[in-house]
């Protein structure tokens, strides 16, 4: 069986551009959405999760249905750039842990956290394959900046997962940062690096045909 290794561009059906806004834009609107939800929800700190957003019965409004629908877009939007991303040769590896990321992303919105395990099944499959895109985005022909900054990112994030389903939320590092916390050193800096590699998709399309064909892979 033949295994795809990273990107194989198609320069006549070059989508990356495309792919890249509708990137920026589901994650920028998530960002977005979940700061403006924070501030109608009366009461609520950085010590609660992002689904307590959306989470409580009865949900408080309109913070229940700004994060539900924002979050469901987000996964909507990231499954549409990893639609384009294929279709212009993008590495398969990163495109399956991003769809995946995003499909429960989808179910994040659609299960609330008081529907229980199935959201709690959604969410961590969110993170881990969140986590693992990010890592294997250096597939995808970047640079080194855009290649140091994924790995930081994507390691640390995953880092912080495994804690937390090998010990469990009660282990050091968990009560250190509380659990939203935690959470927010998962979600952000993946949230932040997916709005940076939807602007280097948008502005820098040129560069993947000279790296993939010139300066090869290291």
């Amino acid at each position: 069986m033949k295994i795809q290794r990273g990107s194989i561009f198609r320069p006549d059906k070059d989508y990356y551009r495309i792919a890249g806004i509708i990137m920026l834009v589901g994650a920028l609107q998530f960002f977005m959405a979940v700061n403006l939800a924070e501030t109608q929800f009366p009461g609520y700190t950085t010590t609660n999760t992002l689904s307590h957003l959306a989470g409580t019965v009865p949900p408080v409004e309109p913070s229940a249905t700004v994060f539900n629908i924002s979050v469901i877009l987000l996964g909507v939007l990231t499954l549409i750039s990893v639609y384009f991303i294929l279709k212009s040769g993008g590495c398969r590896l990163f495109s399956a842990c991003l769809a995946i990321s995003s499909l429960c992303a989808i179910g994040i919105g659609v299960f609330p956290s008081y529907t229980g395990s199935l959201h709690i099944l959604f969410t961590s499959l969110t993170f881990i394959f969140g986590s693992l895109a990010v890592i294997f985005s250096y597939r995808l022909g970047l640079n080194i900046p855009m290649v140091i900054v994924s790995l930081v990112v994507g390691f640390t994030a995953l880092m912080i997962i495994i804690c937390g389903l090998v010990w469990g939320i009660g282990n050091p590092l968990i009560n250190y940062l509380t659990i939203g916390g935690a959470e927010r050193f998962i979600v952000y800096p993946v949230l932040l690096y997916l709005i940076a590699l939807g602007g280097y998709l948008t502005s820098r399309g040129e560069d993947w045909v000279r790296i993939r064909f010139t300066d090869g892979y290291f």
